[in-house]
């Protein structure tokens, strides 16, 4: 028995020191080896860690997002510009735009001292004669009747009351050799003073620079909502209703006569007949330096009795001067009571598109200031019967009851309580003259 259990110990114990199962051993642990390497992950498949954004990064975001909105409204707008060129021409005569108001009719902005009867507009490629149908030293428009255009009608059916404050408008105008826009923002709508006119302003964020003038403000389908004007000096944008207000207007008798003449009649008051001692007369109220009613000779206070013969008893009887139509005479034949004088003064018939704001060259080489003429109003009293006759600072009084005050002590003796009744004034205000009964 123990000679069988030594034998089985010893058996074990060699075999663990045989070299041949060393040798299978190794063979084995070395396999597991390679086989473990080919099937290691490749590390160059492995996506590398994404690393967290920087704060300079993420404080950048809103930036690029409004950079990228911006760049998208620029875009937008000039596309708008682009379309709504077709809306707005260029008058190439008197380098100013032009919005087509219809299909014969292009309203634009009175600048200078008189718009000439005639100009080219530039529609389509093509340049097109238009005449002067509406303007006027009284109107800060002036509209042109031209053969049908090749541009597009702009909408005026958008009604103001549905713009909200905010909401975009874009301005365009007609450059000397491209189109022009400006984006900006509606304001709202308010009234204001236009010389003789009280008209609705289109208040934009939109600054309205010179070389805009006679261009629009439309919304972003289109629609014309305003023209750029002049008014009073200073850049406005017109409302289409206020547009179309000064065009009505601008179409009437009394209105084609200060346009062809510079000149502004109206029936005597019951007081002016009985200061005149005339029963029957237009009297002279406005005139126009520079136009032909001024260069005749006409003074504002002279009463018209007749033309050519025949006694005016009302502002229709001088129709026959805003009319298209050449008479067969050269001139016409006024009949003008002065103070104690009648006079005739004869008014040209023919050549009235003559610019009389433009003077010959003086062979001196000299260019000549008017002389000032009349005493200055520095203010005026309210309640007092200069300021109910429209009298205004600044006004400048030229003559009482026809004639040249001498000095200022004289104007005060012909004006005071004890100079007597009333007296008719002349004054000149802003490149016109005027006049008014003192009571």
């Amino acid at each position: 028995m123990g000679e069988a259990s030594t034998t089985g110990s010893g058996t074990a114990s060699d075999l663990t020191r045989n070299p041949r199962y060393i040798f299978i051993l190794a063979v084995a642990a070395g396999l597991i080896l390679v086989v473990g390497w080919l099937l290691r992950p490749d590390e160059s498949s492995t996506e590398a860690p994404v690393s967290a954004p920087s704060q300079v990064e993420l404080s950048r975001l809103p930036t690029m997002t409004v950079r990228r909105d911006l760049e998208d409204m620029s875009e937008f707008f000039a596309q708008l510009g682009e379309e709504l060129s077709s809306s707005v021409v260029r008058l190439g005569s008197v380098r100013r735009s032009g919005v087509i108001w219809s299909a014969d009719r292009v309203v634009t902005a009175r600048v200078g001292w008189r718009f000439p009867a005639a100009v080219t507009v530039g529609a389509g490629g093509v340049d097109v004669g238009a005449y002067t149908a509406v303007s006027g030293p009284h109107l800060p428009i002036a509209a042109l009747r031209t053969p049908e255009l090749a541009g597009d009608v702009p909408e005026q059916a958008r009604q103001l009351e549905t713009l909200s404050p905010g909401e975009w408008v874009l301005a365009a105008w007609q450059g000397d050799s491209r189109h022009g826009f400006a984006p900006g923002t509606f304001l709202g709508v308010g009234r204001r003073e236009c010389g003789e006119h009280r008209l609705d302003e289109l208040a934009t964020s939109v600054p309205i620079r010179p070389e805009m003038l006679g261009g629009g403000i439309f919304d972003l389908d289109g629609n014309l909502l305003a023209v750029l004007l002049r008014c009073d000096g200073e850049p406005v944008a017109v409302t289409v209703g206020g547009v179309a207000m000064l065009l009505e207007g601008g179409g009437s008798h009394d209105s084609r006569l200060r346009a062809r003449w510079g000149l502004q009649v109206e029936a005597l008051t019951s007081a002016e007949a009985f200061h005149f001692g005339l029963g029957n007369g237009l009297v002279v109220r406005q005139m126009w330096e520079r136009y032909p009613a001024d260069a005749s000779g006409l003074r504002p206070g002279d009463v018209l009795l007749a033309l050519d013969g025949i006694p005016l008893r009302d502002v229709d009887g001088l129709r026959i001067l805003d009319t298209d139509a050449a008479p067969a005479q050269e001139a016409f034949v006024l009949d003008v009571r002065r103070g104690l004088e009648t006079l005739t003064v004869l008014l040209p018939a023919r050549g009235l598109d003559t610019r009389l704001d433009v003077e010959s060259p003086d062979t001196t080489g000299l260019v000549w200031e008017e002389a000032t003429l009349g005493y200055p109003v520095a203010s005026v009293l309210p309640g007092t019967r200069a300021a109910d006759a429209g009298v205004a600072p600044g006004d400048r009084l030229l003559r009482v009851d026809h004639e040249v005050p001498e000095s200022l002590d004289a104007v005060r003796a012909l004006l005071s309580a004890e100079g007597g009744g009333p007296a008719f004034l002349e004054l000149s205000r802003d490149g016109r003259r005027w006049g008014v009964l003192l009571p």
